[in-house]
């Protein structure tokens, strides 16, 4: 009778380590598992490069001059403000400046804003950039596009709504609402009235 127990014992100890086990690495596959999403959602659109130039991001790199060099253009925060702007404060101010000191920054008020280097839409020889920015509040950004025209930046593409849904946005959407077709500028917008945010074209005559 003892050495039944005995025998019977150990045999439990080992199933209910094997069933412990068990149950750790289900749960330590479902973290890793988990783990990996959020990385592929982390990771899903890299950093958008052409010729080792960075095309997106609050600091991007072009020939915005047409002198055959390439520069940066960097968003940063110049002012700092205070309260809550809707309720009679002051908003934060970036200002776009630019590893070539020759040329002149754009104040670009509120709010945080990326950079899109467009490439040459207007066929002038230098880069044109768009700078799609943040709300005070909400999810609608704006976008518009610049080009350096007699050292003064202009506004070729004048400002237009970009609603989110409050979903984020991938470097390669940016990249893509603004292109060249059949040599003719479109842009791509979406129907404030239509809640699937679907996207369409519309023809740009550039400034």
């Amino acid at each position: 009778m003892y050495k039944k127990i005995i025998i019977i014992i150990p045999a439990l100890c080992f199933l209910i380590s094997c069933s412990q086990k068990s149950k750790t690495e289900n749960s330590n596959s479902e973290i890793l598992k988990n783990d990996s999403v959020t990385l592929k959602a982390k990771t899903k659109t890299p950093l958008p490069e052409k010729a080792d130039r960075i095309l997106v991001g609050a600091k991007i790199e072009g020939d915005f001059d047409g002198d055959g060099k390439n520069e940066f253009a960097i968003v940063t925060k110049t002012k700092t403000g205070e309260g809550n702007p809707v309720e009679d404060g002051t908003p934060d101010e970036y200002t776009i400046s630019f590893s070539n000191t020759s040329l002149k920054p754009i104040v670009i008020g509120c709010c945080e804003a990326q950079l899109i280097n467009e490439g040459d839409l207007n066929e002038d020889g230098k880069d044109e950039f768009s700078v799609f920015q943040a709300p005070m509040n909400g999810c609608t950004y704006s976008m518009t596009t610049y080009s350096l025209q007699n050292s003064n930046w202009k506004q070729v593409i004048e400002p237009f709504l970009i609603s989110t849904g409050c979903d984020g946005f991938t470097y390669d959407e940016l990249q893509n609402r603004i292109f060249i077709e059949n040599k003719t500028v479109y842009k791509l917008e979406t129907d404030p009235n239509d809640e699937s945010l679907k996207l369409f074209r519309k023809k740009i005559d550039l400034k």
